[in-house]
């Protein structure tokens, strides 16, 4: 409730200062990375930030990096047509600490006033799964990570587009948990290779007076693709957040007419997207389509064909699996013995909204 209230007011703030601001002050947008390596990562994301400065294009746009490393204090970076230069320093914090986030985003917002804002986010993560359970939710700093809970509630706006360049966020829980933040998300369903997006090739696409999202994207997955061995892993997707209340109110009515039987289910007949041991990421339409082979899912089917507007994978991911079934959109299937899992992931809007909640019930 904290986070929440805290949200808000910086949303009020920001508003009446951008308000106040003659026209010719408003960039026509503002892009920010939120860069949240102060970790293992750390090194890959100074050299994320040199591709930035080598893909920077003068279009009037503004490109702000919040950029916490390790060894460093954490520096509010714009960078320009000279490289960039550092605006800010901040006492030191944890990145993933979620209204710190929210405040640190609404100072931006309020320092570079735009017309159009999108976001990049910029860590490690592991798509809807809380923090706690020994694996990362998004964003890990200190041992700490952050809840998808937490970091819908403090984002202070709608965002065109938020880009994840972390592992695992093209789920259907996260889509769903974001949707009143962004008009579209990007984002991988897969673990993302460490160099993840190549900044240098996609930046002038961001920075571009009218943004084509497909074109970020294709670059992401044509990079990953030309690729050899292990390194040609990729998938990647385009979400509109806009139709993901249809997609639930489809998927509800399948779950709602069918009998699904948890404790029998073979969950490792669906396509797998993660490399745990223990499979907790799945494809969404294949487990819609093995979990209730008697159901009609034409109107599901047509439904996520509007939702995802765009979805590329490569053949296989990492040596480890291979890849024949991809819709664009992960999902959790319920884990007869993750009761911990089974109990958090209730909580979330997609599992209320989609009738996912029945599959949980004895």
């Amino acid at each position: 409730m904290k986070c929440f209230v805290y949200s808000i007011l910086i949303l009020l703030l920001v508003s009446c200062a951008q308000e106040d601001l003659p026209d010719q002050f408003v960039a026509n947008r503002t892009v920010i990375v939120y860069m949240a390596g102060d970790n293992n990562l750390s090194g890959d994301a100074l050299v994320d930030l040199e591709e930035m400065r080598r893909g920077y294009t003068a279009t009037g746009a503004n490109l702000l990096v919040l950029a916490d490393v390790a060894g460093e204090a954490p520096y509010l970076l714009q960078i320009d047509e000279a490289g960039g230069q550092k605006i800010k320093t901040y006492p030191e914090f944890n990145s993933a600490d979620a209204a710190k986030m929210g405040s640190v985003l609404g100072e931006i917002i309020n320092m570079y006033p735009a017309g159009h804002y999108g976001l990049v986010l910029w860590s490690h993560s592991t798509s809807w799964l809380p923090a706690g359970v020994q694996l990362k939710s998004f964003v890990e700093d200190g041992g700490r990570q952050m809840d998808i809970i937490y970091l819908a509630t403090v984002l202070p706006l709608r965002f065109d587009f938020i880009l994840f360049d972390a592992c695992l966020m093209g789920a259907i829980e996260v889509a769903y948990e974001l949707k009143d933040k962004t008009d579209v998300l990007i984002a991988s369903s897969t673990e993302t290779i460490y160099e993840g997006f190549p900044y240098d090739l996609i930046i002038p696409e961001l920075l571009a007076p009218e943004v084509t999202l497909t074109r970020i994207v294709q670059k992401y997955f044509d990079y990953y693709d030309g690729q050899q061995g292990a390194y040609r892993s990729a998938t990647i997707s385009v979400t509109n957040t806009h139709e993901l209340d249809a997609l639930a109110e489809a998927t509800a009515l399948v779950i709602g007419n069918t009998p699904f039987d948890m404790a029998n289910f073979d969950r490792t007949a669906v396509q797998r997207l993660d490399v745990y041991e223990e499979q907790y990421v799945f494809d969404f339409l294949d487990f819609t389509t093995k979990a209730f082979p008697q159901a009609n899912l034409t109107a599901l089917r047509e439904q996520l064909n509007k939702t995802v507007t765009y979805k590329a994978h490569t053949p296989r991911f990492i040596e480890e699996y291979d890849i024949s079934a991809y819709c664009g959109l992960s999902c959790y299937i319920p884990h007869p013995q993750r009761n911990d899992l089974n109990t958090y992931y209730q909580q979330l809007k997609w599992c209320k909204a989609a009738g996912f909640s029945q599959l949980f019930k004895p």
